[in-house]
């Protein structure tokens, strides 16, 4: 009766010892690039938009009356950006890309004048401010749009 106790007991030990769950490999750690990519445009894109709470101002002064329907839309994936309601100030569409090691400045591809120059971001729940300088060009083409920018935009 001892060795069909022993036998009958050593049997559970084995079959509860089958039963021990896997660990999953961990997930792979993301980079600090692809997390601020993350907070800026999402798992996908975000598209922000002035709408009620938002403002652009050109040297503190509120300029926001000449864009009304400021579209600022980030793509993560591929670094692309589409813009509209703000002709002046951005190019309808192009890439962005990282500036520094601290991923908190951006810099846009194309021609007008918020192209080509160091955009510092802020990231506050869904709302994305956007601070940057429009120089002086070469000849004083398009010297109205020169002067330090704020724009506040709320993401959807």
């Amino acid at each position: 009766m001892n060795k069909l106790f022993t036998l009958l007991l050593f049997c559970l030990f084995y079959l509860a010892s089958c039963g021990e769950e896997k660990e999953e490999p961990a997930a792979p750690q993301k980079t600090p690039e692809e997390l601020a990519i993350e907070k800026l445009s999402g798992p996908l894109a975000i598209t922000y938009s002035l709408g009620t709470l938002g403002y652009v101002k050109r040297n503190k002064i509120d300029e926001s009356k000449f864009y009304p329907n400021l579209n600022f839309r980030l793509q993560g994936a591929n670094k692309s950006y589409t813009t509209s309601g703000a002709p002046d100030l951005f190019d309808a569409s192009g890439n962005w890309e990282f500036v520094g090691a601290n991923f908190d400045k951006i810099r846009l591809t194309g021609s007008k004048p918020a192209a080509q120059v160091d955009i510092s971001y802020t990231k506050n729940g869904t709302d994305l401010i956007l601070v940057f300088s429009v120089p002086t060009p070469p000849g004083g083409r398009v010297a109205a749009l020169t002067g330090s920018y704020e724009i506040k935009l709320t993401g959807e």
